[in-house]
């Protein structure tokens, strides 16, 4: 017979390893989901597909899921929790040109790994409940960390701005940071999937920056996107 300590482990043991297959055949289906929604695109995938794609019934699907858009979503605070750390840009920073390409570097790189989210922009901002006020937090958040980033070239003396240009150059960085999938599918297909899409993508961007450096600044980034361009 077994003494009540050994039935309060194994109850505890059959509690975790139950936890632990739910929080598996979650992971499973944003996997599979993310997968499915970057090769497809996320409106050609069904539950049903990403279920038969994760060897998983319906019902146990919808156990985790009440529905695609709750995976969205899930997915999208997924994306969230890693890229808002990497727009963190305070207003007093001090930066040098080579801090921005990097923070193009991750900020791409990124994007593309969930690029379902700004492929299919428009319709998952009508569709999915709450995705729009999301978005435009998010954009706004972008908004002021490209502003922060300027600001910060320009207190280490790398840049030169006046107000205005400084506004127009940032709806134009934001613009390459939230459509240049769309852009890259049409004319460089596969590009997203073996990175030359992001290169690109990255250089466009330091070459909008380019021309408001000062020398030596300006010469060496524009090398540097010349250089990635090349690779």
């Amino acid at each position: 017979m077994r003494s009540d300590s050994t039935l309060n482990w194994y109850a505890s043991w059959v509690a975790r390893s139950e936890g632990m297959a739910r929080r598996n055949t979650r992971e499973l289906i944003l996997e599979t989901s993310l997968g499915l929604f970057n090769h497809l695109g996320e409106p050609n995938v069904s539950t049903n597909h990403i279920a038969d794609e994760a060897d998983i019934s319906p019902g146990n699907l919808y156990y985790h899921f009440r529905s695609k858009n709750d995976i969205v979503l899930e997915l999208f605070k997924r994306f969230l929790a890693r890229f808002k750390p990497l727009i963190e840009v305070p207003e007093d920073a001090l930066l040098q040109p080579e801090d921005l390409w990097f923070q193009l570097h991750l900020s791409f790189e990124l994007k593309g790994e969930y690029r379902f989210i700004y492929r299919n922009l428009s319709d998952l901002t009508v569709r999915v409940p709450d995705f729009e006020r999301a978005m435009r937090a998010l954009l706004q958040r972008e908004r002021q960390a490209a502003r922060n980033s300027l600001s910060g070239l320009e207190q280490a003396g790398a840049l030169h701005i006046d107000e205005q240009q400084k506004h127009l150059l940032v709806d134009n960085i934001l613009l390459s940071l939230t459509y240049w999938i769309p852009f890259a599918e049409l004319t460089e297909p596969g590009g997203i999937d073996d990175g030359r899409s992001q290169v690109v993508a990255i250089a466009r961007v330091m070459l909008l920056v380019a021309p408001w450096l000062r020398q030596p600044e300006h010469d060496s980034f524009r090398d540097l996107a010349l250089a990635y361009l090349s690779h």
